[in-house]
């Protein structure tokens, strides 16, 4: 018969031993782990998403402060070439300035009915000017080049003998009216 070791059976018997009752602890331990490490990738893919739409978010944000500031620059554009309310009395001036300023003479100014529209309002204007014909055209150019938006829409130009030529004008411009609340 064959002897056996006592000491290596000993070590056999707890390597076993420790096998059967550390194994299903390990796996209990293991099987946890492993179902909060999922868990913990799901959260983190969920994170990952929320943060690819957040970069998204920002993104979005970004281009609508780009938009906006390019389109408040517009709108100063347009408001400083469209008289407010009170500046409506300093037109009269701003026609003078120009008109003079081209060479003309200017013999009557006056401002005609205002006309309401949808969402803004017209402003004419008539102005009696006279001078050689460059400077009428210079005026007129003037005009509707000028800081304002004008409109020239009438125009006629008499003369008689050596006087200079005599143009009458009717000049418009326009004016948003204030949204009511």
């Amino acid at each position: 018969m064959a002897t056996t070791n006592p000491v290596r059976e000993g070590i056999t018997r707890g390597i076993l031993f420790g096998i059967l009752v550390f194994a299903p602890v390990y796996l209990f331990y293991y099987k946890d782990q492993k179902k909060a490490l999922e868990e913990a990738r799901v959260r983190l893919a969920t994170v990952e998403r929320d943060l690819r739409n957040a970069q998204q978010v920002a993104r979005t944000l970004d281009d609508l402060r780009r938009l906006t500031q390019r389109l408040q620059g517009i709108l100063a554009f347009y408001e400083e070439r469209l008289p407010s309310e009170e500046a409506t009395a300093g037109l009269l001036d701003e026609l003078q300035t120009i008109v003079t300023a081209s060479g003309v003479t200017l013999e009557r100014l006056e401002m005609l009915q205002k006309e309401a529209l949808s969402n803004y309002e017209r402003l004419p204007f008539k102005l009696v000017i006279a001078g050689g014909y460059h400077d009428i055209g210079r005026a007129v150019n003037n005009l509707e080049r000028g800081k304002r938006f004008m409109s020239v829409e009438k125009i006629s130009i008499r003369g008689e003998g050596a006087r200079p030529l005599t143009s009458e004008l009717e000049v418009s411009t326009f004016r948003f009216l204030e949204a009511s609340t």
